[in-house]
């Protein structure tokens, strides 16, 4: 059969994606991560001038990346060798209806086509595997083929059998990956409130273990510590809301809990309610 299999297109379209990618990031990369230090770390510590303009170099990111993707596919695949350099290290290439060359219009619309494809957990690209001629879903709508690089015009494209009940399956089964890696990942990711509370917490048991006492009130970058003869409390600023909360270590208890979180929820912290 002349047509490429589907983990050699996936092979190819991760090289092209990362050789997208690498100019814009190395181009926008020093910048976000510039201005990402001089608002501390987060937008929510921004004035507003510096968040706008944090928005506006991501967006100008998203923008060109975009731009350079459009022209690096549009004009390779419809260029003299119909593929793009990832495609051309594994050997494959583009073909419209007729085995030939197609247009750059064509390739223009194959390209963002795909993102019809990249809706709903990439299926329009794992279908690629199952289905007539090996093609995914923004090679039907546009009516091109993917095919090895030694195919000819002329040759005939040939007709596959559509393999329904394990297309069927391998895209529930990876639904459902996903869907569990994405319950997985929220779980294990820390909002930024999170990640002041834990902060705040592990400071509060190391004042514990260290019996500072604190006779006077301990002032942090996003905490101010304090001590009486209950136990230690910090009053933590929230990188989110910048409203502030409570955590409080009783005296012989190993882990802080959120006493007091007035304009928001305790269950924001991560940690239990006092």
């Amino acid at each position: 059969m002349p047509y490429s299999g589907f983990f050699r297109r996936a092979v190819a379209f991760m090289l092209d994606m990362l050789i997208v990618s690498l100019p814009p990031f190395l181009f926008f990369g020093p910048i976000v991560a510039f201005e990402t230090v001089s608002m501390g770390g987060t937008p929510a510590n921004a004035s507003p001038i510096q968040a706008g303009l944090f928005g506006a170099t991501v967006l100008s990111w998203q923008l060109i990346t975009m731009l350079v993707a459009w022209l690096y596919f549009a004009i390779l695949e419809s260029g003299a060798k119909q593929s793009t350099w990832g495609k051309r290290i594994l050997g494959i290439k583009v073909v419209g209806a007729d085995g030939g060359r197609i247009s750059f219009g064509r390739a223009t619309a194959r390209f963002f086509c795909k993102t019809l494809s990249y809706l709903f957990f990439y299926i329009g690209f794992i279908i690629a595997a199952f289905t007539n001629r090996k093609r995914a879903l923004h090679d039907m709508i546009v009516e091109t083929y993917v095919v090895k690089k030694d195919f000819q015009q002329g040759q005939e494209l040939p007709e596959t059998k559509t393999r329904w009940f394990w297309m069927i399956l391998a895209c529930a089964l990876w639904i459902l990956f996903s869907l569990a890696s994405g319950w997985v990942t929220s779980r294990l990711t820390l909002t930024p409130t999170q990640t002041a509370a834990n902060q705040a917490a592990a400071r509060l048991a190391q004042l514990a273990h260290n019996d500072a006492g604190l006779r006077a009130p301990l002032r942090e970058t996003s905490a101010t510590y304090f001590y009486n003869d209950d136990g230690y409390r910090a009053v933590v600023v929230d990188p989110v809301t910048n409203n502030k909360f409570t955590l409080f270590l009783q005296n012989g208890a190993t882990r802080a809990c959120c006493q007091a979180f007035p304009f928001g929820d305790c269950a924001d912290t991560g940690l239990e309610s006092c």
